[in-house]
C-alpha cells in the first residue's frame, strides 16, 4: 500500500473517529454539568430569596418596634416644648407690663394671649391657680367668675388640679398621668391623658397641655403603615401587614383606608399558622404580581408584632428562575448545535485536505515531514515563522504558512495578554504576602495609591498602611478567616505615606501550593471617593458630628459589641439650656456659631475609636463612649460639661449663669445589663431632665 494512501486512510479515520468521540464526551459532559449546575442554581437561589424577604420584614418589624419605643417620648418632647413657648408668652407679656398695667389686665392678656391657640388633635393649654381656682379651663376663661376645681377627679379617682399644683410648687415642672374628657363631645367619657405641667411664678399658676395617648397610637399607626406601604425591594417586593382579626392593612403595596377583611381564607390561615413562630417563619403560595391578574408562585416571611396584633410579610416571586433554567438550557443546546456544525465543517476541510495532499505525495514526503517537525518545534521555543522555501510540496508550504498563521496569533495574543497585564498592573491594587504577613511582593497600582515604593514595601507588614483609627477587631476577624484557610473581604482605612487617608475594599486569598499554605493575595478597590460619599449621608452638615439616623445604626452596633466584649458602654445625652432664649435674644445665626463651637468640644472628646459624638436634633447632643466604669464617666461628662461652661459665650436671658451652659444625662451600664436601645435612650432622657430640674448646668447619672 501507497504510503499516501495509508496516511490518508489513517488521517480520515482517526479523525472521524476522535471528531466523533470528542463530540459525544463533549455533550455529555456538557449535559451532567448543567444538570448538576441547575439543582445548584435553586438552592442558591431560594437561599438568596429566603435572606432577602426576611431581611424585609425584620427591617419593617424593627422600624414599628423603633416608632412604638419614640411615642411617648416624642409627645413627652413635643409637650414640653409648647408649654416652655407657652411660659415664655406669658412672661414676655408679664415682663413688658408689670408696670405700665394692673395685675388684672396683665392676666387678661396672657389667657387671651394663651386661649386660641391649639394643635393637632386638638391639644390646648390650661392655666390653674395653684390654690384650685380655673383661670384657663377647657379652653375657657374663668377670669371673671370663680370656678373652684381643687377636688376635681378622673375616672380613676385621682385628683387632677391637687395633683398638678403639687408639681409646680415642688418640681416646678413635670409630667402627669390621669383620664380627661375631650373637648367638644357630647358625653362624659374620659380617655388617658399624659400632660406637662410648668409653674408660672408671678401668679402661683401652673400652665400646662396635655395629649390623649389614644389619638397618638392610632397616628402614629397610621403614619407607620403609610411608610410601610412606600416600601420597596427587588422587582416586584413589597411589604403586606395584616391585623390578627383577618383585617388587610397594607395590601398588594398599598395601605388600605379603612382596613378590609383578608380576601383569601386559606393563605390568612397559612399566615396565622406561620406567625406562632414568635421568630416568623418561611411559607411557599401563589399570588398575583402587582398590577396583574395572573398568579405566580411565591415564597414569603412573616411575623407577628405581639404589641399591636398585626402579621409582618413580604412576599418574593421565584418564577425567575425557572426562567433563567430555561435560558440556560437554552444556551447549552445552542452550544451543542453550533459544536456539531463546527465539527462537521472542520471534517469536511480536513477531508478535503487529505485528498489533495495524498495526490502529491512523494518519496520526499517523509523527510518533509520531518523538516517541518522540526522547525515547527524550533519556532515553538523561539516564536519565529518557519521558512517556507524549504519545503518541496505546496501542502506543506500551506501548513507552513497555516502555522506561521497561527504563530503570528499566538504572538498577537501574547502581546494582547501582555498588555492586559500591564493594565492589571497600573490600575488594580494586588500584594503577596507569605504566611508570617510579610509583603514578598507589591504592583504598581499599589505603590501608586500608598506612596510607597516598592523597595520600602517589601519584607514589611501591611501595618505600614494600616490607619491607626482601625480598630483592632477587624483585623482579629481577617485573621481569624485567613488561617482556616477562608477568604476575607471587607472595608479598611489606610494611611498613604505622605499622611493622607484612603479606603479600600479588599479581598484576601489563602494561596496553596501541593495542598500547602504558603501566603496570601489581597487584591484592592479604591472606594475612597465611595465612603466620603458615605461620611456625608452620616454627618450632620452644621456642626459635622454624626446625624440622628447614624446613631440609630450606631448605637444598635456599640450595644451589641458591649455584650461582646463585656465592657461598660456609656451614653451622655446634653441639651443647651435655654437655648430658645438665647436664639431669641441673638439670633438663629449666633445660635449656629454656638453649636458649632459646642461640637468642636464634643468631637475633641472623642478622638478614639470607640467614642462618637452625635447631634439628635435641634440643640440636643449625644455621646457614645466607653471607660472602665461609672466614675471615670462622670468625670468625662463634667469635664465636657466644664469645657462648654468655659467657652464664655454670653447668654443673658438664662436663668443659670450669664453664659451658655448644658444639663446632661447619663447611663452607664455593662454590656450584659443593656436590654435594648429603647432601655438606655429612655434612663438618659429621663436623666436629663433630673439634670434641669434639679438646676441645670449639671451632669444627672441614672441609677
Amino acid at each position: 500500500m501507497k504510503l499516501s494512501n495509508l496516511i490518508l486512510k489513517a488521517i480520515f479515520f482517526t479523525a472521524l473517529v476522535s471528531t466523533f468521540l470528542g463530540f459525544i464526551i463533549n455533550t455529555i459532559f456538557e449535559y451532567n454539568n448543567f444538570q448538576k449546575e441547575k439543582e445548584h442554581i435553586k438552592k442558591e437561589f431560594i437561599k438568596q430569596k429566603k435572606s432577602e424577604v426576611k431581611r424585609e420584614v425584620n427591617k419593617a418589624f424593627n422600624y414599628i418596634l423603633y416608632h412604638e419605643s419614640m411615642i411617648k417620648s416624642e409627645v413627652k418632647r413635643k409637650l414640653r416644648n409648647r408649654v416652655y413657648d407657652a411660659y415664655s408668652i406669658a412672661y414676655k407679656i408679664f415682663n413688658d407690663n408689670k408696670n405700665k398695667k394692673t395685675e388684672k389686665e396683665i392676666k387678661y392678656l396672657i389667657v387671651a394671649a394663651l386661649k386660641n391657640i391649639s394643635y393637632e388633635h386638638g391639644a390646648y393649654f390650661f392655666i390653674n391657680s395653684n390654690k384650685g381656682r380655673a383661670v384657663l379651663f377647657d379652653k375657657n376663661s374663668f377670669l371673671d367668675t370663680y370656678k373652684d376645681v381643687w377636688n376635681l377627679q378622673d375616672i380613676k379617682g385621682n385628683y387632677i388640679i391637687k395633683r398638678q399644683s403639687n408639681i409646680a410648687q415642688v418640681q416646678a415642672e413635670g409630667f402627669i398621668n390621669n383620664y380627661f374628657k375631650k373637648p367638644n363631645q357630647s358625653n362624659d367619657k374620659q380617655y388617658a391623658k399624659i400632660s406637662f405641667i410648668k409653674l408660672f411664678e408671678p401668679y402661683d399658676w401652673h400652665i400646662g397641655m396635655g395629649e390623649y395617648i389614644d389619638e397618638i397610637t392610632v397616628d402614629s399607626k397610621n403614619e407607620i403603615l403609610e411608610y410601610i406601604s412606600s416600601l420597596r425591594f427587588g422587582k416586584d417586593g413589597y411589604i403586606f401587614v395584616n391585623s390578627m382579626d383577618k383585617k388587610a392593612l397594607v395590601f398588594d403595596g398599598r395601605k388600605l383606608s379603612p382596613p378590609k377583611d383578608y380576601p383569601n381564607d386559606i393563605l390568612f390561615q397559612k399566615q396565622t399558622d406561620t406567625v406562632k413562630n414568635k421568630d416568623g417563619d418561611f411559607f411557599f403560595y401563589k399570588f398575583k404580581k402587582l398590577n396583574t391578574i395572573k398568579e405566580y408562585p411565591k415564597l414569603a416571611f412573616v411575623k407577628k408584632y405581639d404589641n399591636w396584633g398585626w402579621i409582618i410579610g413580604a412576599g418574593v416571586y421565584i418564577d425567575e428562575i425557572d426562567n433563567e433554567l430555561a435560558k440556560k438550557e437554552s444556551q447549552i443546546t445552542n452550544v451543542i448545535i453550533s459544536q456539531t456544525i463546527t465539527i462537521l465543517i472542520i471534517f469536511f476541510i480536513i477531508l478535503i485536505i487529505i485528498f489533495f495532499v495524498s495526490k502529491k505525495i512523494t518519496s520526499y514526503i517523509e523527510s518533509n515531514i520531518l523538516n517541518l517537525l522540526q522547525l515547527f518545534k524550533a519556532s515553538s521555543y523561539s516564536l519565529e515563522e518557519i521558512d517556507v522555501s524549504k519545503f518541496t510540496f505546496k501542502e506543506f508550504k500551506t501548513i507552513a504558512k497555516s502555522l506561521n498563521r497561527t504563530l503570528r496569533l499566538r504572538n498577537k495574543a501574547e502581546k494582547k495578554v501582555n498588555d492586559l497585564m500591564d493594565i492589571i498592573n497600573k490600575n488594580v491594587n494586588i500584594s503577596t504576602t507569605d504566611t508570617k504577613g510579610k509583603i514578598i511582593d507589591v504592583n504598581d497600582s499599589f505603590c501608586k495609591l500608598s506612596g510607597f515604593s516598592k523597595k520600602e514595601l517589601l519584607g514589611k507588614s501591611h501595618n505600614i498602611v494600616r490607619h491607626p483609627d482601625t480598630p483592632k477587631e477587624i483585623y482579629k476577624q481577617m485573621w481569624e478567616s485567613l488561617s482556616n484557610g477562608i477568604k476575607w473581604d471587607g472595608e479598611l482605612k489606610n494611611i498613604k505615606k505622605n499622611g493622607d487617608t484612603y479606603w479600600v475594599y479588599i479581598t484576601i486569598h489563602p494561596n496553596y501550593q501541593n495542598e500547602k499554605l504558603v501566603g496570601y493575595t489581597a487584591i484592592r478597590q479604591d472606594i475612597t471617593d465611595k465612603k466620603r460619599v458615605e461620611y456625608l449621608s452620616i454627618t450632620d452638615e452644621l456642626t459635622q458630628t454624626y446625624n440622628r439616623r447614624y446613631f440609630n445604626t450606631k448605637i444598635e452596633e456599640e450595644i451589641n459589641r458591649a455584650k461582646r466584649n463585656d465592657y461598660y458602654l456609656g451614653f451622655l445625652m446634653l441639651d443647651i439650656d435655654y437655648f430658645k432664649f438665647y436664639n431669641d435674644t441673638y439670633g438663629h445665626q449666633a445660635g449656629d456659631i454656638a453649636l458649632e463651637k459646642i461640637a468642636t468640644i464634643l468631637k475633641s472628646h472623642t478622638s478614639r475609636a470607640s467614642d462618637f459624638a452625635f447631634r439628635l436634633g435641634g440643640e440636643e447632643f449625644g455621646i457614645l463612649f466607653s471607660y472602665k466604669d461609672e466614675e471615670e464617666s462622670l468625670n468625662y461628662a463634667n469635664l465636657i460639661r466644664s469645657e462648654i461652661e468655659g467657652l464664655k459665650i454670653e447668654h443673658k436671658t438664662s436663668a443659670v449663669t450669664p453664659f451658655i451652659t448644658a444639663s446632661f444625662g447619663l447611663v452607664v451600664r455593662k454590656g450584659e445589663d443593656i436590654q435594648s436601645v429603647h432601655m438606655i435612650y429612655k434612663l438618659a432622657d429621663e436623666a436629663l431632665y433630673n439634670a434641669k430640674a434639679g438646676g441645670r448646668n449639671k451632669v444627672f447619672v441614672s441609677n
